[in-house]
């Protein structure tokens, strides 16, 4: 893999992951303008972590295509079970992030009665 290539599989990914880190940011900003309380801090946690499991998902992503561009085939092979283990542990900590967000939301729906 050269380096123009793997570049342009560096952008796609970043390109699909995108949209929903801007609206990841939209909804920061917009917690950020909220008095402060419980819900916004568990809005702000919740949004927080769903930006950073997704930047951290993004780079898991090209670890592997890094590799592949460097030609250690091998520790790719030795990587796999690592790579499982670390999309599992994202995967739980961007449903709590998610919770989160629901539980702020519920909350504050309900103070608004």
């Amino acid at each position: 893999m050269q380096a123009s290539d793997l570049l342009m599989t560096m952008l796609g990914l970043l390109g699909v992951r995108l949209p929903v880190l801007i609206a990841l940011t939209i909804g920061v900003v917009w917690v950020l303008g909220v008095p402060r309380g419980a819900v916004r801090t568990g809005a702000l946690a919740g949004l927080l972590l769903l930006a950073a499991t997704s930047i951290v998902g993004l780079l898991m992503s090209l670890l592997p295509l890094w590799l592949v561009s460097a030609g250690q085939y091998d520790s790719i092979s030795r990587m796999t079970a690592l790579f499982g283990i670390v999309h599992f542990a994202l995967a739980l900590l961007e449903a709590f992030g998610l919770v989160l967000v629901v539980w702020a939301l519920t909350r504050a729906l309900r103070q608004g009665r």
